[in-house]
């Protein structure tokens, strides 16, 4: 009970002052009873002003914190972007030799096989698959070098087996009987195919049968005059001897043997440069000649060919004039043949000499 008698919990109510009233405004931001946009009153400021803030504030309202990150971020992304594109094309590397075009025009190169160039202009460099370097001249081989090639046998056993096969007898004349060999160990020469080509030479009348002295007969049989042998380069050096340092053949009398160096068989002389057959007949015709009793020539015939006795594999230059290569003891036409023969090393030193 309090003093005037009422019970305590018949107590007056205590009211609390009431805060001024805001002001309200309506939706259009017209009379009182609504807000304006954006929950502030008008202010003196431009109208347009106010509304671009208005929203901007609506726009923050809405989305807190995102609405500032959203644009930052943005920002950030495009930077990060632009600087990968830089750092790409500084750090890609450009290949040795690469040529970067700006004309347009057509890029070939040297030694490969490839589509036609664009004709549209481009900046891009153009990267080869190796550095490019200058062309180097071609390598001129003195005469007496032997050419690049087909791999040949360097060693042989030293030991020789007689191809089988016989003929009549070739020509009229001194008759001079022969066997075709080939040293044990040779690869990559066929035997009968070896022994067809000596054969084919020996029986031309372009040959030492035409001189009307001469017969020839092969036999696989029986006494020889000599054999004509393929033998690898180390077997040759040992028979016929290497002062000079150059793969040749020889007549070996002193074996019997007429030897044909199998280096040259298979890649000839540069005097017969892609004529490889004709080579052959000349090799065979030049050391069965020596067989026969003939020496070197190193004079031109009166029709500039090469006498078949010149050492063609060393060279064609006489005294004065070079010889055109020519494989036949007796080319048909020709006065003079088979040419003037000299006897001795000086002749042969000389002629060397000259076609170094």
């Amino acid at each position: 009970m309090t003093a005037s008698g009422r019970p305590v919990w018949d107590c007056e109510p205590v009211t609390r002052p009431s805060a001024p009233q805001r002001p309200r405004y309506p939706a259009d931001g017209g009379a009182p009873g609504g807000r304006p946009p954006g929950g502030r009153a008008p202010d003196d400021r431009p109208a347009g002003r106010q509304v671009r803030r208005g929203r901007w504030q609506n726009f923050a309202g809405r989305y807190g914190w995102r609405a500032y990150a959203l644009p930052v971020l943005s920002l950030v992304t495009v930077l990060a972007v632009l600087n990968m594109a830089a750092h790409r094309g500084d750090s890609q590397p450009q290949a040795a030799g690469s040529t970067p075009v700006s004309s347009g025009a057509p890029i070939s190169t040297v030694g490969s096989s490839s589509a036609p160039a664009s004709s549209a202009p481009s900046t891009r460099p153009v990267a080869s698959s190796s550095p490019r370097r200058a062309s180097s001249p071609p390598v001129v081989l003195r005469s007496w070098q032997l050419p690049p090639g087909p791999a040949y046998t360097f060693n042989g056993t030293g030991v020789f087996s007689t191809i089988p096969g016989t003929s009549g007898v070739l020509g009229k004349g001194q008759l001079f009987r022969f066997t075709i060999d080939i040293e044990n160990g040779i690869t990559g020469v066929d035997p009968k195919a070896f022994a067809a080509t000596v054969m084919a030479a020996l029986s031309d009348q372009r040959s030492w049968i035409g001189s009307g002295a001469v017969a020839l007969q092969r036999v696989d049989s029986g006494p020889v005059d000599f054999r004509i042998s393929l033998a690898a380069p180390t077997t040759v050096r040992s028979i016929c001897g290497y002062d000079l340092k150059v793969e040749t053949s020889c007549n070996a009398g002193s074996v019997g043997r007429v030897i044909l160096n199998v280096s040259r068989w298979t890649r000839g002389a540069v005097a017969y440069t892609g004529n490889l057959a004709q080579y052959r007949q000349y090799a065979v015709n030049h050391e069965v000649g020596h067989a026969l009793g003939h020496n070197h020539a190193h004079g031109c015939l009166p029709n500039g060919m090469a006498p078949v006795m010149m050492q063609q594999t060393i060279g064609t230059k006489a005294a004065g004039q070079t010889c055109r290569p020519n494989p036949w003891p007796f080319p048909p036409g020709v006065a003079g043949a088979p040419g003037d023969e000299q006897v001795g090393d000086n002749a042969d030193l000389e002629f060397f000499q000259r076609n170094q």
